[in-house]
Parts: C-alpha cells; structure tokens; sequence
C-alpha cells in the first residue's frame, strides 16, 4: 500500500521508450515509462498523448482509466499533473520541454539527449530558472545498481590510469545531412550520451562537472609575415566545453559512401585519469556499450549485461608478482532497477527527501562533449 502522497503523471510520446518497450520479453523490466510509473504505488498514470493514432490507440487498450490526446497542448489544459515524462524523438524534446515547463509541474522527466545542441538545452535550462520547475534526465545508468556498486569500487582500485568507453551499432554514428535537417537519428547523439555520461558519472569522484565558456581563438597570419607570422587571436566569441572532459584529439574517423561517419575514437586527458578514450562504432553486425577502468591496483569492466571487479592480488602464475583477481565475493546485482530506482528518485524528490541524480545539468555536460566532438565529424 502507498505510503504519501500519490503523485499524477502524464506522458508525452507513447513509442518505444514511453511504452513498447515495456513489452519485450528479454529485457529487464520495468523498461519504458509506462511500466515504470504504473510500477510505483506513489504514482498515478493520468493522460498521455502522442501523435501518431495508432501508437495511442495501442497504449490507450493497455491503459484503459486514462485520458489520452492528439497533443500535449490540449492534455495540459485538461489536466495538472505532478509529473510530466517526456519520451518523444529527439528533434521535439525542445519544444515539448518548454511547453511542459509552462504547465509548471513538479518534475519534468526528460529522455536523452535533452536536445540536439547546447543552444536549444540552454534555452530549456533558463525557462527552467524562470519557471522554478525542475527537470530530471533519463540517463538510466546513474540509477542502475550495478553501476553504482561500480562506482563505490573506485576507491579499491587505486590511482585512475585509464578509461576506455566503447559503443558498438550498426547505427549511423554521424550524419551531417540528418543534423542540418535537425535530426538527431545517429548514434552519436541517440546512444553516445549514455556513454559519454557514464564517464563523467565514474569521473565526478569529488565534485560534479559542468560546463564552462571558453574563447574561441582563430589562427591568423598578421601581413607580409607569412607562417612565421601566425598566431593566434580571439575575436570574443566563446564556446561551451565540458569542465572535465574537452578538448579532444579525435582520430580513426571513418565515413562510408555517402560520407556518413561509422566510427571514431575521441581521447582525453584528466587530472583524475590521464587517459580516457570515448569511441563509437557504426558497423557493427552487434550492440555493445563497454567501459574499462583501470586503476593502479585493480580494473572495473561494465557493460549491458556484465559487472567484472578485480584487484591486484599475488600472482598464482609468476612468483614475485601481483596479478588482477576477480572479486567474486562481491555480490553483483541481478537486477539493475534503473527504472525502478529513476521513478523512486523522482517520488522521493517531490517528497523533499532525495535531491535529483540525475540532472538538466549533466544532460547539458553530455552533450556538450558530444557537440566538441561532431566539430571534427562534420
């Protein structure tokens, strides 16, 4: 029996991520909005609306008590709920952000990326702080548990030496055509900011990122000096970087014949971990979202499906060694909850209890590392 008060929610975009996904039977479940707001006793389902008839009249069947519409305009006049959830595609979240930020809800429950460039995000951002209305982002990896038993690992492994973060699709990684339609149907914007968030997540040990205005510099050749007389100057524009992870060298770009990125590597180097590499890859006949930190005394190794914890050990293959051993006496979760624990993050934070684990500011971080990288890819 729910204990508190029961908060209303709304859906905005009853697809795949607001509803269908709910019905795979290989995934871990609750797996889409739907399911994880039916799921919690605290919250209760009202309206939903989605544009496609189809798609609502299938989501209509399977939640029968609820109101549904053709728009959100028409549902927020209708209704006030606690908790709007949007899960629409990438090229409307701006602007069904703003509108559901003006129907001033408790939360606003945001799918990634929050937008397709920090330009748009930043305007979410501000009519956030106009508003008072907080958004939480759907970066599901913050509250799975097995991550966040990976997390608490950290401090066994040592000193960071490096990260190496891969995601493999047969998903397009960049399309310069679908991002001047304002599409954002590539993997370096639909999955790459799960994994670039999940790096900063495993690299915000001590405090959060952010980001941050740096100037934008341009290399000149002052008159009759030629070569030797270039430098560089800034013409007071500035740009928006991450605070932890930016300025990339970005190498093994590879464009196929339509001149569509399917892969490269962006590398880093931190005052926490001197080398971190971020590579997606768009050819893959197979899914594949891996991270491997090793540390002076031990490696994590994460990915959909797998935690591996080892620490440095005496070798039992060379005498006078040290080898990594698996740490099998840590229990590794069965279940990650992290729809589960999203939704209870979002309860508990109506309740004043729990502040937002996942935020419109660490949405904004990644995408700012993603937007540094699509320089080098257009």
């Amino acid at each position: 029996m729910a204990q508190g008060k029961i908060y209303t929610a709304a859906l905005i975009g009853c697809g795949r991520i607001g509803y269908s996904l709910g019905l795979d039977k290989k995934r871990e479940q609750p797996a889409s909005h739907t399911m994880a707001l039916n799921e919690n006793p605290r919250v209760q389902l009202i309206a939903a609306c989605d544009k496609d008839a189809v798609v609502l009249n299938q989501w209509h069947e399977a939640n029968k008590k609820c109101q549904v519409y053709r728009n959100s305009a028409n549902l927020y006049a209708r209704n006030k709920p606690d908790i709007i959830t949007i899960a629409v595609n990438e090229n409307s979240h701006v602007s069904e952000a703003l509108d559901a930020i003006m129907a001033r809800p408790g939360l606003i429950i945001l799918e990634k990326p929050v937008a397709l460039s920090v330009d748009q995000a930043l305007r979410i951002y501000n009519s956030c702080e106009r508003n008072n209305v907080a958004i939480l982002v759907n970066h599901e990896r913050r509250f799975a548990e097995d991550y966040n038993l990976a997390k608490s690992f950290l401090s066994e492994i040592g000193d960071m030496q490096s990260i190496r973060a891969s995601l493999h699709s047969g998903m397009v990684v960049y399309s310069r055509e679908r991002d001047f339609q304002g599409q954002g149907a590539f993997s370096l914007l639909h999955d790459g900011t799960h994994l670039v968030d999940s790096v900063l997540f495993f690299l915000e040990q001590n405090m959060p990122s952010t980001t941050v205005n740096v100037p934008v510099y341009k290399s000149i050749s002052e008159k009759g000096l030629g070569l030797l007389g270039m430098a560089e100057k800034n013409y007071g524009s500035t740009r928006v970087v991450n605070s932890l992870l930016n300025n990339p060298l970005v190498t093994g770009i590879l464009r196929d014949e339509n001149g569509d990125v399917r892969q490269f590597s962006a590398h880093y180097q931190t005052k926490i971990c001197p080398d971190v590499e971020i590579s997606i890859y768009g050819r893959s006949r197979f899914f594949a979202f891996d991270i491997e930190i090793t540390g002076t005394d031990g490696r994590i190794s994460i990915g959909n499906g797998y935690l591996k914890l080892y620490k440095s050990e005496p070798s039992e293959l060379y005498t006078g060694f040290n080898s990594l051993k698996s740490q099998k006496n840590i229990k590794v979760p069965k279940k990650t909850l992290y729809f589960t624990n999203m939704v209870a993050n979002a309860v508990n934070f109506l309740d004043g209890k729990e502040a937002l684990k996942s935020t419109l500011q660490n949405g904004i971080n990644a995408l700012a590392v993603l937007e540094e990288i699509k320089e080098f890819l257009k």
